[in-house]
């Protein structure tokens, strides 16, 4: 008997805190009935989700970004192959094309130039169903300017056949008409008139009935949609090629801008190349203007003073002389065109413009090295600038460095025009005075042949300075005609090679039916952890500290006595299984009063009293019922007897021992009603009365079942401790709190009671038993399993069902 008890001991000590597992997916399978309808409901939601909502297709261009080679031999050229900057310069330049790719300029441009300025819609049959159309759609609208026209403001048309369409726009407006095919809608707001877009193909019985509506774009808004819409990523190592990605309603609308785009970019990337050569040839044009009108005049004047003078050569001096003055007369109209240019700086750099980029020096025939590397790098500079203007705000740093480079390449540029200027000057008075001198020796000649070296040497200056003008701008024309986009396209966007992005049928399938199952579960996880009531065994075995000498079911019969009614049925073995283990708790064959009780009213006692009473008596056992529940008596109702006398009569002294004492209806069994309610219970049953009659009872009966009030609300049942044997704490499955527990734990760590024990009333098998199939009811007192005792509830749980149905379908085909 001590082993049994030390098995007890260790049976009942708490196992370390986890997660049951069992008791989750039992928990599932017991409510499997919310998964399903939870299920069905969330695939329900994804089928109409991928039946009604607008398809998304992405398209994708590639472009190959160039780069601007440095001159054979230059300093950069060199720093490329001895180190690794050009690595780097090269990820800077890529980082920078992407900014002008999803630049709000160049995203504009492309829009405008494709013409967005209208979307049209096309409603469906159950007139929330929208589809956005592009090329497709059976008509075009075009707009007058001179009216308001909202933005962004849908009108309804509903075609009626070939030549007529219903005109709806609601709201404030509340315009309902009917409209021909080409007719001008005129109103205070709205005017546009509506046209078919391809009347040859136009289907009238087909598209009668039909509803769509469509809208003017705001340009700005519809922009900065497009480019949070554009994703660009690199995607080689070298990071020569872009790949440009956008998801659209209509594949072929994306198409067309990504194509745009690429074409506005390559071209603005041509746009900047050109930019040199344009203002060459403006800055040759303006030079050119003025020369040709001289070179006309000094023509004619020469042709006129021919033919009235009859003169056709000069003389071998005149020749000699008009030769000298011809070469240094171009000299000094070179210095002449050179001092423009100069000026030209001094008013570019005085007016800081940096619209247009500076003519280079070259183009008026100055080689100062100096100044055309000055040039060219103020050049490169507005050119930087303007390409990260595309992405930055002023405030960069960035933008400020480069601010900063510019205004110091400003000032070298304007110290190094001030020695030029300075030396072309001298340069101009040498040959002024070297000019004075032979103008000196051409005053002796004859005065015809004088004023013809004069008019000649005039045309041929023009003449000369013309052709050379000519000849800059052939070559700035050239030069234009010659260039290309650093960059170029690799793959242009193709609409039939679009892929479907959203909805994804699959994806919205698999997230319906894990939210369809997460959402149940969470609720179960939640009622779960809120509930405080103690619902499963393993909780119980865990936290009490007192042995479980029993389980009962649940009392699906009307009798409030199921062990004699129905002596075969689970609920009787269960108590014989009760009774079994009273034996091994009241050890001194002398020990045979025990106590029921429980936390509060509800739990069960008296049914577990009169039921463990009546088992007893089955026995052969005499057997007494005390119904000491002096506020509440029950005992007497359940086998129809009078409640005039029992134990408060006795123990105020109106009835006698023997009195008070009934036969039942069943073989050994008696019962003492608890009589009429006193209005002191409590101290009545703590008299010495209670305890002569405690006395007689236990010398005539070999056991004593003693009904007290719950301990929970009153302590009556403290006042019988020294009596009692045993101590049945009654709890009920799914009622009782959890922190009734705690109180059968301190009754047993204060020691009040003898032998507390617990059993478990009410017990709905698929919460308390369901998740273990066999797992034998096993709490140390001499008997392993129990599951047949129980197989009538168990046979109703759905859990049960489920298992039961797949172990024969596992048997059959092993057979």
């Amino acid at each position: 008997m001590e082993n049994i008890t030390s098995a007890q001991q260790q049976n009942f000590l708490p196992d370390e805190e986890g997660i049951d597992i069992k008791k989750y997916i039992f928990m599932v399978l017991g409510h499997w009935w919310w998964f399903g309808i939870s299920i069905f409901v969330g695939l329900t939601i994804a089928y109409l989700i991928n039946r009604y909502s607008q398809q998304v297709y992405s398209a994708d261009c590639s472009i190959i970004v160039g780069e601007e080679k440095p001159g054979t031999g230059s300093v950069e050229n060199i720093l490329d192959e001895l180190t690794k900057i050009r690595v780097s310069r090269r990820k800077a330049v890529v980082e920078n094309e992407i900014s002008i790719l999803k630049s709000y300029k160049l995203a504009r441009t492309a829009i405008e130039e494709l013409d967005f300025g209208i979307s049209y819609m096309a409603v469906g049959r159950r007139g929330f169903v929208q589809s956005s159309m592009y090329k497709n759609s059976p008509f075009v609208v075009e707009f007058d300017i001179s009216k308001n026209n909202p933005i962004n403001y849908p009108i309804y048309i509903t075609i009626l056949s070939a030549d007529k369409y219903r005109l709806i726009i609601n709201d404030r407006y509340n315009i309902d008409r009917e409209m021909q095919f080409g007719e001008k809608f005129e109103h205070e707001t709205f005017g546009f008139t509506m046209l078919l877009r391809d009347p040859k193909s136009f289907d009238a019985e087909t598209m009668s009935g039909k509803k769509y509506f469509f809208y003017r774009n705001d340009i700005n808004s519809l922009t900065k949609q497009y480019l949070s819409a554009l994703m660009v990523e690199v995607n080689d190592e070298k990071g020569a090629v872009l790949t440009l990605t956008m998801q659209g309603f209509v594949p072929e609308q994306v198409a067309d801008y990504l194509n745009k785009l690429s074409d506005v970019y390559l071209q603005t990337n041509l746009d900047e190349k050109n930019r040199i050569s344009e203002n060459t040839m403006r800055f040759i044009d303006e030079q050119l203007s003025g020369i040709v009108d001289s070179l006309e005049i000094t023509g004619l004047k020469l042709q006129q003073f021919r033919s009235a003078n009859k003169v056709i050569d000069l003389s071998k001096e005149g020749n000699f002389l008009y030769e000298q003055v011809q070469n240094l007369q171009s000299e000094r109209a070179m210095l002449d065109m050179q001092s423009k240019y100069y000026q030209y700086l001094r008013d570019y750099i005085s007016g800081k413009k940096e619209d247009n980029e500076v003519v280079a020096p070259s183009v008026v025939g100055i080689q100062d090295n100096l100044l055309n590397s000055l040039v060219e790098e103020l050049n490169k500079l507005f050119s930087q600038k303007r390409q990260l203007s595309y992405s930055v705000s002023d405030n960069t740093p960035q933008l400020v460095l480069l601010n900063t480079q510019i205004s110091n390449s400003r000032k070298s540029l304007q110290e190094n025009l001030k020695s030029l200027v300075e030396s072309n000057n001298i340069a101009i008075e040498n040959l002024r005075g070297r000019i004075n001198k032979i103008d000196l020796e051409v005053q002796k000649l004859p005065g015809t042949e004088k004023q013809m070296i004069d008019i000649q040497r005039k045309f041929k200056i023009n003449d000369q300075i013309y052709t050379f003008l000519l000849q800059k701008r052939a070559e700035a024309g050239i030069n234009k005609a010659s260039n290309t986009s650093d960059h170029r396209i690799l793959d242009i966007a193709m609409p039939e090679n679009a892929v479907k992005v959203k909805p994804k049928s699959s994806m919205n399938y698999m997230m319906g039916f894990m939210a369809g199952a997460a959402i149940p579960l969470a609720l179960l996880l939640l009622l779960d952890f809120f509930n405080n009531k103690i619902t499963d065994r393993k909780y119980l075995e865990n936290h009490i500290k007192v042995p479980i000498i029993g389980n009962i079911g649940h009392n699906d019969i009307s009798s409030e006595i199921p062990v004699s009614d129905n002596p075969k049925s689970g609920m009787a073995e269960a108590f014989r299984a009760i009774r079994s283990n009273l034996h091994f708790i009241l050890k001194n064959p002398q020990a045979k009063v025990i106590a029921i009780s429980s936390a509060v009213s509800g739990e069960g006692k008296t049914f577990f009293s009169v039921n463990l009473a009546t088992i007893l008596a089955m026995a052969g056992k005499i057997t007494l019922i005390i119904s000491l529940d002096l506020r509440r008596p029950k005992v007497h109702r359940i086998f129809g007897m009078e409640n005039e006398e029992g134990i408060s009569t006795y123990l105020i002294g109106k009835t006698k021992y023997n009195d008070i004492i009934k036969e039942t209806e069943i073989e050994n069994l008696y019962i003492a009603p608890a009589g009429a309610v006193p209005p002191n219970p409590a101290e009545l049953i703590a008299t010495d009365k209670m305890g002569e009659f405690m006395k007689k009872a236990c010398e005539g009966f070999d056991y004593v079942i003693i009904d007290t009030p719950p301990v929970g609300i009153v302590t009556d049942a403290l006042s019988l401790k020294d009596y009692i044997d045993a101590f049945v704490f009654v709890i009920r499955h799914n009622y009782s709190d959890r922190h009734v527990i705690e109180m059968i734990n301190n009754l047993q760590k204060r020691n009040i009671f003898k032998n507390v024990c617990v059993v478990v009333n009410d017990i709905q098998l698929k919460g308390y038993y369901g998740y273990t199939y066999k797992y034998g009811y096993q709490y140390g007192y001499g008997y392993s399993s129990q599951f047949n005792q129980y197989e009538d509830y168990i046979k109703n749980s759905p859990a049960e069902k489920l298992l039961l149905t797949i172990r024969k379908t596992f048997k059959k085909r092993d057979k």
